[in-house]
């Protein structure tokens, strides 16, 4: 096998790159963005054994070893408290003890690592093309081009790989707008968060709060274990969530860099802690969700398939996101390690992939929408209407 291109340096794109760089194939990744900045995609994420263990097969030990240190407890109990700190519920369902919490930013960092050239920014897709020869030909916007013998659209919730494998599926806006931001960790504040996660049930409105509390700080984990790793200095955090009503301007204005003000005024009279703890937070911002306008269906054989959100947006409720996308890299990366040693040939290695992915896939999507009901008063149906929408970027999720 010659190459394999993946588009998108996100979770999922990082981790089928270092697992193909493991089963000896060449791989190169393109990301759009050009590698100054974080994303705002978010804080805290959740990561189930099968997930950890994905990484644990794919990362070069040092790597895998500053994941496991730079990672976060979920275990403890999950609260229910209304909006004065009165506890309604010790025993939220949650995710299993065994699960890591991680700083997005933080792993996406880790990730990066010791791929060195094989990943180059700047490179937005603009268009795909599978060649006569049987190959596939990447457009970038900065006029240059990349050929390779399968192409990875790991691009994301709006990708423009999807949309080249299966136009008529769509992103319509599933009507959620969330306000997030991070404050820093302080003893005060760790008691709202004991456990696994605490959700503060008030009039009309659902605040969920996440503790990012570091194994060790991730600049000084990296300094030793993986030296070179480029990594800023990180306290640990509380991450809230909040669910803005639909009616509400800040969800008209999603784009607004600072979800303190909205926040704020939708938690009057609410316990001073929780007040304080939004008006202490030193990052926040609001996004909408989008979710799929149908299901994903199985689309045209050929040497061009999906990975993680571009297959299947998942709404941040179901927690899913990045496990589902991380199970997707693996299962790639031994198929067309096997593919590339002979054992089979490509197109039945791509073919047992897809049917996976749209069965692992459009299940996670389905289960997002069905957890949702914990947090709104009616979970985001299964056929959402809305379908034949235009599409729109997509904003951050809940």
């Amino acid at each position: 096998m010659t190459r394999i291109l993946v588009i998108g340096a996100g979770l999922g794109g990082l981790t089928l790159a270092h697992a193909l760089v493991r089963a000896g194939l060449d791989v190169r990744v393109y990301e759009a963005d050009d590698g100054s900045g974080e994303r705002a995609q978010g804080y805290r994420i959740g990561l189930a054994p099968p997930a950890m263990e994905a990484l644990r097969g794919s990362l070069p030990q040092r790597l895998y070893e500053l994941v496991e240190a730079t990672s976060g407890s979920l275990a403890g109990p999950g609260l229910l408290f209304d909006e004065q700190l009165t506890l309604l519920s010790g025993d939220l369902p949650g995710p299993p003890e065994e699960a890591r919490a991680f700083d997005r930013q933080v792993l996406r960092r880790i990730l990066l690592g010791d791929l060195g050239r094989r990943v180059e920014h700047g490179k937005r897709l603009t268009g795909v093309a599978e060649e006569a020869d049987g190959t596939v030909t990447a457009r970038f916007a900065d006029g240059t081009r990349a050929t390779g013998e399968v192409l990875v659209g790991a691009d994301g919730g709006n990708s423009v790989v999807r949309r080249y494998l299966a136009p008529e599926v769509g992103l319509v806006d599933a009507d959620l707008c969330g306000a997030m931001g991070r404050t820093p960790l302080t003893g005060r504040f760790l008691e709202l968060v004991p456990g696994r996660g605490t959700m503060v049930k008030g009039p009309g409105t659902t605040l969920m709060l996440g503790r990012m509390e570091f194994g060790r700080e991730p600049s000084a984990a990296a300094a030793e274990l993986a030296p070179g790793l480029d990594m800023p200095y990180r306290d640990s955090y509380v991450r809230w969530v909040l669910l803005v009503p639909p009616g509400h301007p800040a969800a008209r204005e999603s784009g607004r860099s600072d979800a303190r003000e909205p926040v704020l005024e939708l938690i009057d009279g609410w316990h001073p802690d929780l007040r304080d703890l939004v008006r202490g937070a030193d990052m926040s911002a609001v996004g909408r969700s989008k979710v799929f306008d149908r299901p994903m269906p199985p689309w045209p054989a050929g040497r061009v398939t999906l990975l993680g959100d571009a297959a299947h947006l998942t709404l941040a409720s179901g927690g899913n996101g990045a496990n589902t996308a991380l199970l997707d890299a693996v299962l790639l990366a031994e198929l067309l390690a096997e593919a590339g040693r002979g054992e089979r040939d490509l197109a039945s290695a791509l073919a047992e992939y897809q049917a996976e992915l749209l069965e692992r896939g459009n299940a996670a999507v389905e289960a997002g929408k069905r957890a949702q009901s914990r947090f709104v008063p009616s979970a985001v149906p299964s056929s959402v209407a809305g379908a034949g929408k235009e599409e729109r970027p997509v904003g951050g999720t809940p």
